[in-house]
């Protein structure tokens, strides 16, 4: 029999074809939450982390990317959503947790485990095949543009704003989608804005967390949930988008920044080691570490690059001649003195040729050197 009429559909037709268009809407309204700023907002993190590089970190980066586009290197995670064989990375994008909990840290796979991992791996790249640093650079450039986000720190009853519908005018769609793209497409956020913003603010106000902590970092983009769901029922404002186009363009500049600070740390050329006993003959008293055992009691300017750091909860160690235990001369930095170092011990004299000033000392039979301010260690 021919069915000429809707009206004539039988019962489980009609169940089928409600279910059906539920589903439509509902994949319309609520796109998976694992997607952060949309193509142009992780474009411009990479980008503007490239433009605060040194050419030479910035060479290095893209040795790595291997030609790969730097559009499709931002974008690389979210490219393989529609991947299966990638389906265990959807976890990392996110951290999601209810509204009335504070952050505690776990073993779970989020964007702010994820990111330490890559990072401390890239540390130690020297041991990893190509292949593994690629990845790990790649998820490390999308990751730090998620963090940013403030709804990929969001509250897990809504699924990061995902479960929120929102109404512009004719525009509709969901919160977290809005904060993904709408924003930077309807106040024309760009590269260059982006920039200008950069120029404009003292440098030493840019980024208000020194060093590299990624926990800090989501609590800070987690903080501005309360500026994000500033709107009544499902009405959004031109007014909430100019307010909300400075957060997006502000969090994109210091995702940027942060993303460039790391990179700079993990691809900077290593140091290769010169004759410690040619720095040495620039200085009155100067010696190669290695020589330390038999200078103890002097005052010397010891020279060497340096093969480690290890910092403790009441000192700091950098290895001189040697990685340790080896090392033939340990420079000392109490915890008092720490604080003098900026941005930190390591990040100034690990990997680089260096001479310390101060009186060599015997510890257990090896020579140390105590120092409390960077005057006395000089980068050669």
């Amino acid at each position: 029999m021919k069915i000429s009429s809707q009206n004539h559909l039988t019962p489980i037709y009609k169940t089928i074809r409600s279910f059906f268009l539920i589903f439509i809407l509902l994949f319309a309204l609520f796109p998976n939450n694992a997607k952060a700023w949309g193509p142009k907002g992780h474009t411009m993190v990479v980008q503007i982390a490239m433009q605060l590089l040194n050419p030479e970190v910035k060479q290095n980066v893209l040795s790595v990317l291997n030609g790969m586009p730097l559009d499709t290197a931002a974008n690389w995670m979210d490219i393989q959503r529609s991947n299966p064989d990638y389906d265990f990375m959807k976890p990392w994008h996110y951290i999601d947790f209810g509204k009335d909990k504070v952050y505690t840290p776990s073993t779970d796979e989020n964007s702010v485990n994820k990111i330490i991992e890559v990072f401390n791996e890239l540390r130690h790249k020297n041991i990893l095949c190509d292949e593994q640093i690629k990845l790990d650079l790649l998820v490390l450039m999308h990751l730090m543009g998620d963090l940013s986000q403030p709804l990929h720190n969001g509250y897990d009853d809504d699924l990061g704003g995902n479960k929120r519908p929102v109404q512009l005018d004719t525009l509709k769609t969901n919160l977290h989608h809005f904060w993904d793209e709408n924003i930077i497409d309807l106040r024309s956020i760009t590269f260059e804005s982006c920039m200008d913003l950069y120029n404009s603010i003292p440098k030493d106000k840019v980024d208000t967390i020194d060093g590299i902590h990624p926990a800090l970092w989501m609590k800070e983009s987690r903080s501005l949930l309360g500026n994000v769901y500033d709107f009544k029922e499902y009405t959004i404002t031109e007014k909430y988008v100019d307010n909300s186009a400075v957060i997006v363009k502000r969090q994109l500049m210091i995702a940027g920044v942060r993303l460039a600070n790391m990179l700079s740390k993990l691809f900077t050329t290593e140091a290769t080691a010169v004759d410690a006993k040619v720095l040495a003959a620039k200085y009155k008293n100067g010696i190669d570490a290695k020589d330390g055992a038999q200078n103890i009691g002097k005052k010397v300017t010891a020279c060497s690059k340096v093969y480690g750091v290890k910092s403790l909860e009441n000192v700091t160690f950098i290895n001189l001649g040697g990685k340790a235990p080896n090392s033939p001369m340990t420079i000392v930095i109490f915890a008092k003195d720490v604080k003098n170092f900026k941005p930190s011990i390591e990040e100034l004299y690990n990997n680089k040729n260096i001479c310390v000033k101060g009186t060599v000392e015997d510890y257990k039979g090896k020579a140390e050197i105590v120092v409390s301010s960077p005057d006395d260690i000089i980068i050669e």
